[in-house]
């Protein structure tokens, strides 16, 4: 009897593996999507030169999802510290993602120089992230149907091998 509850569990462990792979590959893709439309308002409100970089962070980020925590971290970080620049804030504030090394190249550049090389960053970075949006898109489609389906025939030739 336990032997069989076993072999049930350890198949569902396996089918639960498989969904959830699946469900990473689809978070990858909206937090992707969002950091473009992120970028773009950043751009405009960086553009209109109303705001300083910390007010326009927080400007931006108006939703609650990961990238718009972090916008509001790292504005929240520079405004705490005065001394710590943009690009420390985030490394601070960041956790290794596909889009970590595209926006750690902008919060450096986005820290210092002109108006126009700041909205440049932005601009260069939204049009890096969103080949990676693309991408990340385009991989979800394809493969979250093959891991789920991998996770669950994986979960049954599991169960019946131990059975």
């Amino acid at each position: 009897m336990s032997r069989a509850v076993l072999a049930v569990m350890a198949g569902l462990l396996c089918t639960l593996a498989g969904i959830r792979h699946a469900a990473t590959l689809r978070k990858d893709a909206l937090r992707l999507n969002r950091w473009v439309k992120l970028l773009q308002h950043l751009t405009l409100l960086l553009r209109e030169g109303t705001l300083t970089v910390p007010q326009a962070l927080h400007a931006a980020a108006d939703m609650n999802m990961p990238p718009d925590k972090l916008l509001r971290d790292i504005a929240s970080c520079v405004t705490a510290s005065p001394m710590l620049s943009l690009a420390q804030a985030y490394q601070q504030s960041s956790t290794d993602t596909l889009e970590h090394a595209a926006l750690a190249r902008m919060f450096e550049r986005i820290g210092r120089g002109s108006k126009d090389s700041r909205i440049l960053a932005l601009e260069q970075c939204t049009d890096e992230i969103r080949l990676l949006a693309d991408s990340a898109a385009a991989k979800a489609d394809k493969d979250v149907r093959l891991w789920q389906t991998l996770g669950l025939i994986g979960g049954i030739c599991l169960t019946i091998l131990l059975l």
